[in-house]
């Protein structure tokens, strides 16, 4: 998967674009935790979005998988 930097305006690493826009909605890539699945009109919205991961919660994964 590639994933890409977001930064913000000062140049600071922001997230990581984990989703790219324009995803197939099949394959319960947008199921929600509880199982359920957004409106049509919501998945419209969510296939053109892109998603990123916040670096605080990034940082957060990487530690616990380190065990830091």
């Amino acid at each position: 998967m590639n994933r890409r930097r977001i930064f913000n305006g000062k140049s600071f690493l922001v997230a990581i674009n984990d989703r790219g826009s324009d995803r197939h909605p099949g394959f319960e890539v947008y199921t929600f935790e509880d199982g359920s699945a957004p409106t049509r009109e919501l998945l419209e919205k969510m296939v053109k979005s892109s998603w990123g991961i916040p670096i605080g919660i990034y940082l957060q994964f990487v530690s616990s998988c380190l065990g830091s």
